[in-house]
C-alpha cells in the first residue's frame, strides 16, 4: 500500500497511477480526515464515455502505471 509521502510524491510528478479495477488516471487531490485517519484521493481518468473524476480510498490505488 503507498503512504501519503509516496502519493504526494506521485502528484507532484504528475505519474499516472493504475486503479485496482484497471483505470488509469493522475492524482488531483488528496483528502484525509483526522481522528478517523481515511484518506480519499481525486484521480483523472479517462473512460469509455469520456473524462472524469474518480474519487477512491488510498487502499485502492494499485501502483504507479506504466505508460508505454
Amino acid at each position: 500500500m503507498l503512504t501519503l509521502r509516496h502519493l504526494k510524491s506521485l502528484q507532484d510528478a504528475r505519474s499516472s497511477v493504475e486503479l485496482d479495477d484497471g483505470r488509469v488516471g493522475k492524482i488531483v487531490r488528496v483528502d484525509t480526515t483526522f481522528p478517523e485517519n481515511t484518506t480519499v484521493v481525486s484521480v483523472y481518468t479517462e473512460g469509455t464515455n469520456g473524462p472524469g473524476i474518480a474519487k477512491v480510498r488510498l487502499s485502492r490505488i494499485a501502483r504507479r502505471a506504466e505508460v508505454s
